[in-house]
């Protein structure tokens, strides 16, 4: 049967190609997968080169998204930097060493193995009880790909640490240094030493709380083992350094608690705040504020990663201080203003 099928915009992004957020979880990322991928084989719609594509595009975007490393990288440099690279600052490149292999049928064998609800079109998976006891390479793998199963090298889990971040340190940008030990092999290639050096962790402005920075094969070397690599997880700690504590994040925006008195909510005032940059803002305040107003200030939030010329907004929301008591002139004043 014939089935129409949209390309995909070629410079969409990863999380776009799979109709994802940016928070997606591995189960996100594979259902996704399952649901497109299916939508978009090129054998439901007579091999036309737009589901050629669309499927290209598709594989490409799963196997960056559902592998923790790429996607830590994707996810910190763009797509620019996990293909090109970005300065270190120490006159090296990070990121810079992903190719998509082009051969969107390797993934989608490999990803529905003896499951594949497409053994309508494919045949029949091989039998996982067979002599080879693998479930995901069907016995015409090599006439539908013309290359041999891949073989995927064995490394440890990554090994995980946090690194504590201010706001402030996100909204600037930082460039922290952490000390790291490991075991290095010898030149034997069997016994070990003990070698401590640095890690420099980049953190771009704009990085949100729970990004990961990763550091490919820094874990511990050992004979036959391919090192693990080491991630670190950014979040944002009030304590990690001076952040004013009436700032808070909502996304790309910063909300910006300012303190006023019930004259200054009826009356106007104007409000000074140092950004998280060092400046003074002044913003006036003209009408009248309640409990639930809330003034934007546009471009002055946090800057978007991978955007530099792009912030969010900055949003003040006002807690208004009443006065304990009045004094009988007071009261008679405003009894009369009759608002």
């Amino acid at each position: 049967n014939h089935h129409t099928t949209m390309a995909l915009p070629v410079h969409a992004s990863y999380y776009q190609r799979l109709e994802l957020e940016r928070d997606a979880t591995p189960q996100d990322v594979s259902k996704a997968f399952r649901k497109l991928a299916l939508k978009h084989h090129p054998e439901k719609h007579e091999n036309s080169e737009e589901a050629q594509l669309a499927f290209k595009h598709i594989a490409e975007a799963y196997e960056v998204l559902s592998d923790a490393r790429l996607r830590a990288l994707y996810d910190q440099y763009g797509e620019s930097g996990l293909k090109d690279g970005v300065p270190d600052g120490q006159g090296g490149l990070v990121g810079g060493s992903y190719r998509f292999s082009g051969d969107a049928q390797r993934i989608f064998e490999t990803f529905f193995g003896s499951a594949s609800p497409f053994a309508d079109i494919f045949g029949e998976l091989k039998d996982p009880t067979s002599s080879t006891g693998d479930a995901s390479a069907p016995e015409f793998y090599g006439q539908l790909t013309s290359l041999a199963k891949p073989v995927v090298p064995k490394q440890p889990r990554a090994v995980s640490r946090v690194l504590n971040v201010s706001l402030a340190q996100l909204y600037r940008g930082d460039s922290v240094t952490v000390p790291h030990t490991r075991k290095r092999l010898n030149a034997d290639g069997v016994t070990t030493r003990t070698e401590t050096t640095e890690l420099n962790i980049q953190i771009e402005p704009g990085f949100a709380s729970g990004t990961k920075v990763v550091f490919p094969k820094m874990g511990d070397e050992g004979p036959a083992v391919t090192p693990a690599d080491v991630v670190y997880t950014l979040k944002e700690s009030a304590g990690a350094a001076q952040t004013p504590m009436h700032f808070r994040r909502a996304g790309n925006d910063l909300v910006y608690t300012a303190r006023i008195s019930l004259t200054d909510a009826l009356c106007g005032c104007l409000i000074a705040l140092e950004t998280l940059d060092g400046r003074t803002l002044s913003i006036g305040v003209t009408e009248v504020v309640g409990p639930t107003t809330v003034k934007k200030v546009v471009g002055e939030g946090m800057p978007v990663p991978h955007h530099k010329d792009q912030k969010g907004d900055l949003l003040i929301e006002f807690d208004i201080g009443f006065p304990e008591k009045l004094t009988p002139k007071q009261r008679a004043a405003i009894k009369a203003v009759k608002m």
